[in-house]
């Protein structure tokens, strides 16, 4: 506090400032023994909860209980403020005492001054940024109307924002601020004069919008319509001030009641007054005009289906287009994909082509729109979803066209590339996404292995022909070879800008990853295979395309998952760090190169020649997420009051609801397990209490709660250009299962048993915790049996690691509870559980010895090796536990003990046996010139040969030098991701 009231109190916060509290003390006795005011009683309490003895600050406490219980307060705000900062002093994070204390003396404050606006609105921010509703609730009460709806609006926040708050309640709530709220909308519709509302109505579209979001969660969908179709609360009323949002809203409520009459009149007077021009000859109201009009239109036309109605859109169309009509071309675009659409949709329209050299209509309505807006970087996304519609007929049709195209190819000018970009594309489509797609749905040959007959090429292929990925591949290498040779095209182009070819490269790399997944599952990851030569290939060609466009953010996603796939870790943080992730992409990006981090890459990245970003290690990275999650709250606070400041009342959904799936986000889950799983590695002797802290950003055992985890993961910012029915290619080009629940509940599991068993953790204290842990998971776990992890969300390793640590948890219960052993089964249980436990040993140490090819170490490599050393470490500290408890231990397992020991050293002594020769084989000279023939390889010695076209193409392409330092930096990363193997020792015997 450094506001005074009285310049004679000067004296006493230059006391204050100066930390000699007995002077500040014995001045403010003085005051109060002259004049007794609120403000120096608080004043000196104040004083006194700076004390750093905790006598005093419990004395504080006490009085500051008191005062609220006695829900009187003073009327001058400064002196609950001086309350409030010292009970900030008490409990540096108050939390629910806040509320009770402090929350109780503002309302009373407020209640004391119901005509002051600002002590309202002080106290109103001060209860909403601690989180207390109730409160800031009834400080709202007492504001003029802009803040009138701030009461229906915190009645709301509190269903969702409280987990803990009972049904009963938020239908309480829900319900008073449906009622309140519908008696400002009454007061609306019975308005006078519309443009001068009384106070207590609606008189704003965030109000609007307010009414229709609170109609919606506690109301009936038919009254949010009639609201909408409400000319004085719709989107054509004098309130809404042409608020698109309610057009938006409007137009879905009618589409889902299905009035598709309505539906058709209403979308067709927005486009004739979209392309109505005022008598300035401006078209005031082309946005009407909006893809989602166009959408409605034509689906409500199609669901009444007759041909007036037809007719109708078809002439609504022709007028749009008419070149009269001097509408903007962005507008205009939307007239023409309605055609298309129309074309697809539409029962009244040409006949369909029978004869084979006559085009169908579909398909000249296509090639139309592509000849009108070929050059819009959208064209592609704008036809994908009607290509995939197409007869096979009709897409032999539209592939002659675009054949015919590409004869004519020019690239000399932005336009063209991008036409260029467009039609490749779509050829692609054709060839490969939508063929592969169909073999991969017929059910009679799914299982099939080289039976399908490509409709494109006509040679034998399986689900995904190599033959047409090649031929994508070279084509795409070759046109952007030549889009990017001429400099001056891009001499302008500014350093956050994309180079106009960039979707070349992303295309070729697409195709070579393809090509690289066709290869058969069992097939070799050696260096010589043809499964890395893709890889390797599709790295360098993005690599190339990154360096005039650094900003571009698909090819550096590309980039982090091949280079995580080919082991190549500080090469994959390098791609990683172009992203400049910054606030919730931190939360919404970072698996990309986090998950499963600690299986990967646990230890610091080596410097690259180029390299500017500082982040090194892992744990750094980490630690951003913690820094987000820990700050994420107060972020929101902030800005949620700057939204009721701004009257911005939909934008403080926005924000509550992003801060809500950020609290349960699968994220924050992964920072845990990663965190920790690395602190063990690096740190074995870590301290169990700092262990712990890390799960402050997580819900208390939140793995064994009901509440779902939010996958607020991002997959579509990877590039897409796979068919609209189908998998985006994010799901089909990765390597290892992509982060869920069920695995991530499971990994938080696993390291609070590994923590059961950890030499630091103590018998007693944080011990005794766990072991009361480790029942109520087995007892959830035998509740929620539907719940189990599926093998498709673990890797082979992980799936073997759950069996190992599900054994060993009921061994752990069940052996050293002696409460159990009189139960008539206990030996069979236990023989059953040890069983298990030395099948799963026995099936991880035979991974390990098949390991071949060691030499460079891919991910599956490195994966296999960190997590048969964890399970190897766990089984060893397992005994030693057992060991430790003594004849706390059932009799009968220290016979099993003595083979699961045996056991877990034979698989370390295994592991550490494949991590030297991974080392040994990259300490060998010549990774560059084996990068190199991996690169370009002439063919011999391969388990299929990699295209001579390709590697052809991209001799041309690349330039030798770049090349060399390029393989130089592969077989580096390639060393720096084995030091971490160092880290993999064998622990004592016990």
């Amino acid at each position: 506090m450094d506001q005074f009231q009285d310049r004679a109190d000067a004296q006493i916060w230059n006391a204050i400032e100066a930390k000699n509290l007995k002077q500040a003390l014995k001045l403010v006795d003085k005051r109060l023994a002259k004049k007794h005011t609120p403000y120096h009683e608080a004043l000196k309490i104040y004083i006194r909860a700076l004390s750093p003895q905790a006598t005093e600050k419990a004395a504080v406490l006490v009085h500051l209980e008191e005062l609220a219980e006695k829900k009187t307060a003073p009327s001058e705000l400064v002196v609950t403020e001086l309350y409030d900062d010292a009970l900030t002093e008490v409990l540096p994070d108050p939390q629910e005492n806040w509320a009770r204390i402090i929350g109780e003396l503002r309302w009373q404050c407020v209640k004391a001054s119901p005509k002051n606006e600002d002590t309202s609105l002080k106290c109103f921010q001060a209860c909403l940024a601690r989180n207390d509703l109730d409160h800031a609730r009834q400080a709202s009460q007492n504001t003029i109307h802009i803040y009138l709806a701030l009461v229906l609006l915190l009645s709301q926040l509190k269903t969702f924002m409280s987990p803990k708050c009972p049904e009963m309640q938020k239908k309480i709530w829900g319900g008073l601020a449906l009622g309140q709220i519908g008696k400002l909308a009454t007061a609306t519709k019975q308005a006078v004069d519309q443009k001068q509302l009384p106070v207590r109505s609606l008189q704003s579209p965030q109000e609007l919008l307010l009414l229709h979001r609170i109609t919606r969660s506690y109301g009936k969908t038919e009254a949010s319509l009639e609201y909408l179709q409400d000319p004085l609360l719709g989107p054509e009323s004098v309130v809404a001030k042409g608020e698109w949002e309610l057009w938006r809203m409007k137009l879905d409520l009618l589409q889902k009641s299905q009035n598709w009459r309505v539906t058709f009149e209403t979308t067709g007077s927005l486009l004739k007054r979209a392309r109505t021009s005022d008598t300035a000859f401006q078209y005031a109201e082309a946005r009407l005009s909006d893809w989602i009009v166009w959408d409605a239109y034509i689906r409500s036309a199609k669901e009444l289906n007759t041909a007036e109605l037809n007719s109708q859109v078809r002439a609504e169309i022709e007028a749009h287009l008419d070149p009269a009509c001097k509408i903007d071309k962005g507008w205009k675009r939307n007239a023409s994909l309605a055609l298309v659409k129309f074309a697809f949709e539409g029962t009244n329209r040409p006949s369909m082509a029978s004869g084979d050299n006559d085009v169908s209509y579909r398909v000249t309505t296509i090639s139309k729109y592509l000849q009108d807006y070929g050059n819009a970087s959208t064209a592609y996304n704008d036809l994908r979803p009607f290509v995939g519609q197409l007869s096979q007929h009709e897409r032999k049709q539209l592939q002659s066209v675009l054949d015919s195209k590409s004869g004519s190819r020019d690239l000399s000018t932005i336009r063209h590339i991008t036409e260029s970009i467009n039609t490749d594309k779509l050829k692609y489509l054709l060839r490969c996404c939508l063929p592969e797609l169909e073999r991969s749905q017929s059910p009679d040959n799914r299982s099939a292995s080289d039976g399908f007959s490509c409709i494109s090429c006509s040679e034998i292929c399986s689900i995904s022909c190599r033959n047409c990925l090649k031929f994508i591949a070279e084509e795409s290498i070759k046109s952007y070879r030549i889009a990017t040779s001429d400099d001056n095209l891009v001499a302008d182009l500014p350093s956050t800008d994309r180079h106009p070819a960039d979707d070349y490269s992303v295309l070729a790399a697409m195709s070579l990853i393809k090509l690289a997944l066709a290869e058969s599952v069992g097939s070799s990851a050696s260096i010589n295979s043809s499964k890395t030569s893709y890889l390797l290939q599709a790295a360098v060609l993005l690599e190339v395309a990154s360096v005039p466009s650094q900003s571009n953010f698909q090819i550096s996603l590309m980039l982090v998952r091949l280079y995580c796939y080919l082991g190549c870790g500080s090469l994959a943080m390098r791609a990683f760090e172009r992203l400049s992730l910054k606030q919730v992409q931190l939360d919404t990006l970072s698996y990309v190169i986090l998950d499963r981090i600690s299986t990967f890459h646990p230890h610091p990245f080596a410097q690259l020649p180029d390299d500017t970003d500082k982040t090194r290690t892992p744990l750094e990275q980490l630690q951003k997420q913690r820094k987000l999650y820990n700050s994420a709250e107060e972020h929101a606070i902030k800005n949620v009051w700057l939204s009721f400041k701004h009257s911005s009342y939909n934008s403080v959904f926005e924000i509550k609801e992003v801060q809500d799936s950020l609290s349960r986000s699968l994220g924050r889950v992964m920072y845990v397990a990663e965190s920790t799983k690395i602190a063990r590695l690096l740190e074995p002797k870590k301290p169990l209490a700092e262990i712990l802290q890390e799960y402050d950003v997580i819900a208390p055992n939140v793995e064994l709660s009901g509440a779902t985890l939010v996958d607020t993961n991002d997959y579509e910012t990877f590039p897409n250009y796979e068919s609209s029915a189908g998998p985006r290619f994010e799901e089909l080009s990765r390597f290892v299962p992509c982060p869920t629940d069920s695995r991530y509940r499971q990994n938080l599991i696993t390291q609070k048993l590994l923590l059961i068993i950890d030499p630091s953790t103590p018998m007693s204290g944080e011990g005794l915790f766990l072991q009361q842990w480790l029942k109520q998971y087995l007892d959830f776990k035998k509740k929620h049996q539907s719940t189990k992890v599926g093998s498709e969300d673990l890797t082979g390793p992980e799936a073997l690691a759950k069996s190992t640590y599900d054994a060993m948890a009921l061994i752990v219960y069940h052996a050293c509870d002696p409460a159990l052993w009189t139960e008539p089964d206990i030996k069979d249980k236990l023989d059953g559980y040890n069983k298990d436990l030395i099948e799963s040993l026995e099936k991880h140490l035979a991974i390990i010895d098949k390991l071949e090819d060691l030499g460079p170490a891919f991910a599956s490599t490195l994966h296999a090796l960190y997590a048969a050393h964890e399970v190897g470490t766990a089984m060893v500290n397992f005994c030693c536990y057992m060991s430790r408890k003594g004849r706390d231990v059932y009799d009968k397992q220290a016979e099993a003990n003595r083979t699961v020991l045996d056991l877990a050293h034979r698989l370390l002594q295994a592991t550490i046996r494949k991590c030297a020769a991974v080392k040994k084989g990259l300490d060998e000279g010549g990774w560059i010139d084996k990068v190199l023939e991996s690169l370009l390889p002439d063919g011999t010695g391969r388990e299929q040969g990699v295209s001579s076209a390709i590697v052809e193409a991209l001799r041309e392409h690349l330039d030798e030098s770049f090349m060399e330092q390029w393989a130089g930096e592969v077989a580096e990363s390639w060393r720096d991701s084995v030091t971490g193997l160092s880290l993999l020792k064998a622990p004592a015997k016990a």
